[in-house]
């Protein structure tokens, strides 16, 4: 890991920094997944199953959680 094209500032031999390709990567991601959310139903219910997963991470109580997984619809 010590042979990389950065040098002690992070800048590679054409002047761009690495947080610029790790900001253009999460770009691309947050473009393609926007896109995917709004566009394909089964990346859709996937999204919505993961953010009700993170809405019952313990803050709130068990009763609110299986109410949330019960629900039919997706709001």
């Amino acid at each position: 890991m010590s042979n990389s094209n950065f040098d002690k500032n992070g800048l590679d031999k054409s002047g761009t920094h690495w947080l610029q390709y790790a900001a253009f990567v999460l770009t691309a991601f947050a473009i393609y997944f926007g896109w995917a959310f709004f566009n394909d139903s089964n990346f859709h219910q996937f999204s919505v199953k993961i953010f009700k997963f993170w809405n019952c991470n313990g803050y709130n109580p068990l009763s609110y959680c299986l109410m949330r997984w019960k629900v039919n619809f997706y709001p």
